[in-house]
């Protein structure tokens, strides 16, 4: 399996190997059935978080652009014959206009430039970590992006918890496959804590992602010796609250 690691993750190939060593391979590929369906539901939330805005702003640019060249110079000519004194709004509307049509091919040229620069921003590991952190910002869907993340970190660490990994290993794993550099720098960060001789409890809180209910379920797991239970309960938590805000996203925009 690790030598296919474009199909096959870290997580996947370290999940495997500890049920070699141990003997429960057939019990870490069930859980690994089960982690990838509900994996594939988180992807297909976040998807379902970004189509709608990214259609509704797609159609604006559009309005916009052809408002500007084909609408607002045929009021122009109107405004000319008249000869009526514009207030200043309409005189921007129509500056810009004009330079719309002057500068058509200029405009087209940088756009086209602009999504060149940010492929290829996006493949350094600077640019990759900006973007995952800009995005987790953005009005609406920004919180519900951080949540479907956080679902996915808790499962994977839930996953990788119940299978026996090694606390500091599991965290280093999952911190890979959550797919997000910016939260998986703050997974690390309770990496860190933890090898410091921290609690799982006090690193997490001190990234500032989780909220208060969910750093007292993870104070609790902790003091009760379930974890792992825990970790699958802030997994439902997160996944309800990503549910609720879906589906009011729509009539929010």
């Amino acid at each position: 399996f690790s030598r296919h690691p474009k199909v096959f993750s870290p997580l996947v190939c370290h999940m495997i190997q500890v049920g070699e060593v141990t003997g429960k391979l057939e019990q870490v590929f069930i859980q690994l059935a089960i982690y990838f369906e509900r994996e594939k539901e988180t992807i297909n939330r976040i998807k379902s978080a970004l189509r709608y805005p990214s259609f509704v702003i797609a159609a604006i640019l559009f309005a916009v652009i052809f408002v500007s060249l084909f609408v607002i110079p045929a009021f122009e000519r109107v405004f000319a014959s008249a000869g009526a004194n514009l207030p200043l709004a309409t005189r921007i509307l129509m500056g810009l206009s004009s330079f719309m049509q002057d500068s058509w091919h200029l405009l087209l040229v940088a756009a086209v430039m602009l999504v060149f620069a940010v492929r290829h921003g996006l493949r350094t590991t600077a640019g990759r970590f900006t973007w995952d952190q800009y995005k987790l910002k953005l009005p609406l869907v920004g919180s519900i992006l951080l949540r479907a993340t956080l679902a996915r970190f808790s499962r994977a660490f839930n996953m990788s918890y119940t299978a026996g990994v090694p606390l500091s290993q599991a965290l280093a794993l999952t911190a890979r496959a959550v797919n997000n550099s910016f939260v998986g720098e703050r997974i690390e960060q309770i990496r860190n804590g933890i090898e410091r001789g921290d609690t799982l409890t006090r690193s997490a809180s001190r990234t500032g992602m989780f909220s208060p209910l969910v750093i007292q379920m993870l104070a609790v797991g902790e003091e009760s010796g379930s974890v792992d239970t825990m970790l699958d309960d802030v997994a439902v938590f997160y996944e309800r609250e990503v549910d609720y805000d879906l589906k009011n996203l729509s009539s929010t925009i």
